[in-house]
């Protein structure tokens, strides 16, 4: 089932995992995507999350950085991308395969 969050946007969830040291620049997520009701996002579509910092020191936390999800032609910036709520409190590696994560795609 695809969410929505309290701002109105739309909330998919993927099963996937990380690739890369958390530290690596370069490290993303692949995986695909279990639940969306977006006609450019189907289940089963394979996709990738990156992470870009904004290579500097910032006081905001809005000015960290950006996660991006890619699916086809298409990307998304996302306002969020966690695990699914039923993994929290659980000691886990984020670059496990098949875990689940919730991704908050910005509307507009």
């Amino acid at each position: 089932m695809t969410n929505s969050s309290a701002a109105g946007n739309v909330v998919v969830c993927l099963s996937g995992a990380w690739q890369g040291e958390a530290t690596d620049p370069q490290r993303s997520f692949h995986g695909a995507v279990l639940t969306s009701t977006l006609e450019a996002l189907p289940v089963g579509e394979a996709v990738e999350v990156t992470y870009r910092d904004s290579g500097r020191r910032v006081t905001g936390p809005g000015e960290h950085g950006t996660y991006t999800l890619r699916a086809g032609d298409h990307s998304w910036t996302l306002s969020r991308f966690t695990q699914h709520a039923s993994q929290a409190g659980q000691t886990r590696d984020d670059r496990a395969p098949a875990s689940e994560w919730e991704a908050e795609l910005v509307s507009g």
